[in-house]
């Protein structure tokens, strides 16, 4: 199955989140198909922030400053100069994600730990991070996202697709 678009609402929120076609097949490029895989990390973009749903435009790719099967890290440096240079382009990031060698990913310890620091750095431009795990099963059950709102980290529900072919 091909997945044009993919929605997730926040309960509670007044907002939701769908990831575009060209997001998803970033996110689902670098899915750990093998036991050599290592893990992939990038950041979400957004064009508009103002606007529900939030689409998430552009997913991209981080070079990782270690990378095995269960643990990825980045230079926070090389991050945030990939963010000003696609805000400069009308582009704001609005979360991070990552890749999980599980069919339906949950966030570690560590994940929750990075979630709630860039969280906390995003303040007060944003109101919470996004932060989605990519894992080996298909979407919906294989991409799932959190945001983080600096006090807790809280699981979006994907919501029913009418964009899938």
């Amino acid at each position: 199955m091909t997945y044009c678009t993919l929605n997730y609402r926040l309960p509670g929120a007044g907002w939701s989140l769908q990831f575009s076609e060209a997001a998803l097949q970033t996110l689902l490029g670098h899915v750990q198909r093998s036991r050599v895989s290592k893990e992939s990390v990038g950041q979400l973009f957004t064009r508009d922030l103002t606007v529900s749903p939030i689409v998430v435009e552009l997913a991209t790719v981080l070079t990782p400053t270690l990378a095995t099967r269960t643990r990825v890290t980045f230079d926070t440096d090389g991050a945030m100069t990939e963010r000003e240079a696609f805000f400069e382009r009308g582009l704001h990031c609005i979360g991070l994600w990552h890749t999980h060698p599980e069919a339906s990913p949950t966030p570690s310890i560590d994940d929750r730990l990075l979630a709630r620091q860039h969280a906390v750095a995003a303040r007060p431009q944003l109101a919470g991070l996004v932060f989605a795990i990519v894992g080996t099963a298909p979407p919906p059950a294989g991409l799932r996202v959190w945001v983080d709102d600096c006090i807790d980290l809280r699981e979006a529900l994907a919501q029913a697709n009418h964009g899938t072919i």
